[in-house]
This record gives structure tokens, sequence and C-alpha cells, in this order.
């Protein structure tokens, strides 16, 4: 095969919409021609947007096939290569553009790491890796993983050395396909050849391709104990849960597991057929996917990987309060059931929602604020891509702008903080998020004893109608599996915002290194002990780092309610003013 494995590397740029934030590249992809497509068509770069960090830009120059030694180019995405050319650095450029981009670049956070597949197609004069991994001599296998292994490692150690912060995300592939039919001459039926151990007489199956790709993945997870700053990210079997495998049908195939420790469940899909042809870039092609099947796969990644990143340890999440109390107001007329900003070809129509920001703590500074905003509908052009509006705004309010309910006077009502945030995202489809980070008025303008209240607009109007709608509190995760975005990761469609704040040191701050949960594992319900009589913020997470439940008055005194909880490991946060403890508790009906 020309193109497994892929090299990718993150960095983070800036689309430039309505306000933006100030750009700072975490995003770089790097490799073979796996890293090759992904750049070429922009996936990550889509993706962030839609889960509302289009300030994160994807750098990844890439060339179509390998250019052999001695070539001088500025590419690190690099359709053909090996991880033996990339560890000659002598002859191969790869890691030394690669550094230079960080060197250049120092706010790279991450560096996803695809490669070795050329390697194995390539292991052995005439061919690969042969039927059943029976190669000729006893012991190739491991000496053919020891040396990927190996020459991955020269990557990594270069990358290390130059940024050892820097997190490196190894990136799996997924079953292929090489039924190809009257195309199989083209590509196909050699490299299917080169994996047999008699293309004649024995042709390797579609189940022992696939069980090819899943030991490959498998030898790499042996990798992650290797060095702490390596990451994985898994998806064989993901085509075969978005698309089915032609017999069951899209959705209802096990994902593959996305998360530590990879072992019961490590492979999702059918491992006894290949993936779909649809799922594959062309006709002719056995290995490389869609534009669609990447995309779903770095919607995976970033709902695993990127969004625990990015957000960080966030001190607590509200949701907006719904009701009569989100909605919009053009100054003649008000709306509940969506929060509407754009203008309606005379006037502005003016966002507005509410959030009880009460539960942080009252000596709390405030230190970030994010308000994320989900679009569920549009009419005409968008003013966030468009301009015609000119630049979005959001005013904030400590309390609210007049009562609490919206209404017309909202629309003119003076606030604490104006023009107080940038934006980011085009919000250019459905289910894609908008973020806006306040600025230091905005902050200041928080209410930690009751609502504060936030208003999105634009300054100017024109001859059209041009507006977005976002959700409201009110707002429900739909269920259709194939539009995966932020409502999943949040287990919510609500708008909210993510607060970060810090507390001065209590002298009588309170121990909680002796609290304790039980039962665990948890059927429906559990308590925590330990606590003082006092109200404390509960908070229960995903393993994969998705917030699924809040409390903001929780006392030693109740229970809590794991009902609408599937099975599996969660975690739950206590926080007081002055402390905070995380216990990992089993969901097991």
């Amino acid at each position: 095969m020309k193109h497994i494995y892929t090299l990718i590397l993150s960095v983070s740029c800036s689309f430039l919409y309505a306000q933006t934030c100030t750009p700072e590249p975490k995003v770089l992809i790097a490799g073979d021609s796996w890293a090759q497509y992904m750049s070429d068509d922009g996936t990550h770069n889509a993706i962030f947007d839609k889960f509302g960090h289009a300030d994160f830009d994807l750098l990844g120059p890439s060339l179509g096939s390998n250019p052999g030694p001695g070539y001088p180019g500025t590419e690190y995405a690099i359709s053909g290569s090996e991880a033996r050319e990339w560890a000659d650095m002598v002859n191969y450029p790869w890691v030394d553009n690669v550094i230079t981009e960080i060197t250049n670049n120092p706010t790279i956070e991450t560096v996803i790491l695809s490669i070795g597949g050329n390697d194995i197609l390539a292991a052995k004069s005439g061919g690969g890796w042969y039927k059943d991994m029976d190669l000729d001599v006893a012991g190739s296998e491991a000496a053919l993983f020891a040396t990927i292994r190996d020459n991955t490692f020269v990557i990594i150690n270069e990358i290390l050395a130059v940024h050892p912060d820097v997190e490196i995300l190894l990136s799996s592939y997924d079953y292929p396909n090489f039924n190809t039919g009257g195309w199989c001459f083209l590509y196909a039926c050699g490299k299917r050849d080169d994996l047999s151990r008699d293309a004649t007489n024995d042709e390797i199956t579609d189940p022992e391709l696939n069980q090819m790709m899943v030991t490959v993945e498998e030898e790499r997870i042996t990798w992650l104990g290797l060095e702490p700053n390596l990451r994985f990210d898994n998806a064989i079997g993901l085509s075969h849960y978005y698309y089915g495998d032609g017999v069951s049908a899209p959705g209802t195939l096990p994902l593959p597991e996305q998360t530590p420790p990879f072992s019961a469940n490590f492979n999702g899909g059918n491992i006894n057929l290949p993936s779909l042809r649809s799922n594959f870039r062309s006709a002719p092609d056995p290995i490389h996917l869609s534009v669609d099947a990447y995309r779903y796969k770095i919607i995976h990644q970033t709902l695993n990987y990127f969004m625990p990143k990015i957000r960080n340890d966030v001190s607590t999440t509200l949701f907006s309060s719904g009701g009569t109390q989100d909605g919009w107001t053009n100054g003649s007329t008000v709306g509940t059931t969506e929060v509407r900003v754009g203008d309606d070809g005379t006037d502005s129509y003016k966002g507005i929602l509410n959030f009880d920001t009460s539960a942080i703590p009252d000596d709390a500074t405030v230190d970030k604020v994010s308000l994320y905003v989900l679009r569920n509908n549009s009419n005409s052009n968008n003013p966030f891509t468009s301009g015609a509006l000119g630049a979005a705004q959001i005013d904030v309010k400590s309390g609210s702008f007049g009562t609490i309910a919206i209404e017309n006077s909202d629309y003119s009502e003076a606030a604490d903080a104006t023009d107080a945030g940038c934006f980011q995202g085009t919000v250019s489809a459905n289910d894609y998020a908008l973020r806006i980070d306040l600025d230091a008025a905005g902050l200041a303008a928080i209410n930690t004893t009751g609502n504060t209240q936030f208003r999105i607009s634009f300054p100017n109007t024109d001859a059209n109608a041009d507006y977005v709608d976002f959700n409201t509190g009110d707002a429900v995760v739909d269920s259709d599996f194939a539009t995966v975005g932020l409502a999943e990761y949040m287990n919510s469609a609500k708008p909210f915002i993510d607060v970060h704040y810090t507390q001065p040191l209590s002298v009588d701050e309170f121990d909680m290194s002796n609290i304790a949960l039980y039962p665990n594992p948890v059927k429906n319900n559990f308590n925590i002990k330990g606590l003082e009589n006092t109200t404390y913020q509960l908070e229960i997470f995903t393993a994969q780092g998705r917030l699924v439940m809040t409390e903001n008055k929780f006392n030693a005194s109740e229970s809590v309610s794991t009902e609408n909880l599937s099975n599996g490991l969660y975690f739950v946060k206590i926080k007081s003013h002055s402390s905070s403890k995380t216990i990992k508790f089993i969901k097991s009906n």
C-alpha cells in the first residue's frame, strides 16, 4: 500500500469572522497519505469550527506522492512515506520540516502521529505482511514491529526534544476494502497479492485483512507505556458504525473503544466484513476514506481528545435558563422559542440569554468565561460570515435587562459591559457552535449572587432579513447518531458557559481527603460520606470528560440518582468554596 499510517500534528490559526480572538496555532498534521488527504480536505478545520473552536486551524503542507531521498521541500504530509524514511533525517527532510514548523509556532500542543502502514507493506522484498502474519523467517513479525516502533520513536523523540510538553496522538486506521472489481489492477490487486502467502492459490481474506489492522493497532497501543506524552486515537470499525457493513444498519454495530484502557472492546464494527465501498475515496481505492468518512473520524477524535483538552479543567459549567428568560427582541416584538441574531430588513434582532450564575463562589476571581450557543436555523445570508451587518458584539448585564423575562425594552436597556467579547465560529450549518470569549469588562459583569444576562447582536441592518437562530435553554439533543457535535459531547443542546475561576486560600479550608462514594459500583443511586454540613457543587463526567450531570447545591444528606446514566466508568467532582475532590465510580445495573 502506499498509504496506511500517518503523522498528524496539531496547530490553531484563526478564521476571520465577526469579531475574532487572537489566533494561536495548536494543531499540525503530517505523515503519509492519510495526513495528506485530511490536510487537503480541511477536515479538522471544519470539525473544530463545528465544535465552536474555529480559531484552531490545521497546518499540513502536503505532497500527493513521495519524491524520494534528497527532496528539499518544506512539506510534511507525504503520501507513501514510511517510518524508516522519516527516521533517516540525512536523506529525508520530513522530521526537520515538522521541527521547523513547531519552532516557528511554539503554541503547537498536539502532534497526531500516524505512520508505519507503508512499512508493513514494504516489510519484505516483493511484498509486505503475509497471510496470517506468517512471514518466512521465524521472529520476523516481532522484528518488523520492533523496527517500525524504533523508527517511529525517532520521530517522537525528535519532536519532544523541541517541545517536551507536546502530546503525540497516534491516529489509527480503519478496516480496508480491496474488493474494487474491475479497478483492481490499478492498485488493489498488487497490494493484496503482497499481503498474501500465495496470491494465486491462497489469497488473503477480508477477515484476515481486518485482523491485520487490529493487530497493528494493538501493537501500537503497547507503545503508550513507553512515553507519558503519547496518546491514541482508535478508529478501527468506526466506519462500520457510521455506514453499516452491508448487513447491519448504520448506527447499530459497536463503536471502537476510544478511551483507555483499550482492551475488551478495542475494535468496533464487524471484523468479518470490509468497510463498505461507499466509505472510500474512489472506486479503485482500497484504503483512503471519503471526505465524509474522514469527517466522522475527526468528529470522534474531537469528542474524545480535543474537546477535553481544549476545555481543560473547567471550574463550573452552567446552562441557560430557557422558558421566557431566553429569546430575542427587535424592539417591538418578542420571541422565546429561539435566540435570534441578525436583522429583519429594518431592525436588528438581539438575542438574549439568561444564566443563574450564583453557583460561582462570592469570593472567586473569574478568570475566563466562554459562552457556547448552537445554531438551529437561519434565514437568507448568514451575518456571521457575510459581514453585511458588521462585527457581532455581546453585551453583559449583571442581573437582567429590565425584568428577567424577555421584553421589548431589553433591546435598548443599558448593559454593564458592551461589545465585551470575541467571537469564534462560522455557524455555517445547523448544530454548529458559536463560542464567545468574554473580555475583562465582560468578566467583571458576571453576577456571583444571582443572574447574568447576555445580549448578542450586530450593529447594522440592511434591506434583507438575514439572521441565525440559536437554541434556547429548552433545547434537547436529537437522536440522530450521524449528526454528532457539541450537543452530544455535552449531553445537552442548551447554551452554556464554561467558567474558570480561582479562590483565595482559606485558613479553615475543608479537608476533602476522607470523603468517599458508596456503593461503588453504583446501581441506581449513590451517597457521599465525609462531607460537612454545608452545600457543594457536584458534577458527573464520563470517562471521555463529557459533563452529564450538575447539582449546584448538593448536601451530604442527599442521594444522587444515576438511573439516567448508561453503564460504564464515570467521575464525580465535588467542589466547596475552597477545595475539590474527584472520585471514580462504575455504573452497573
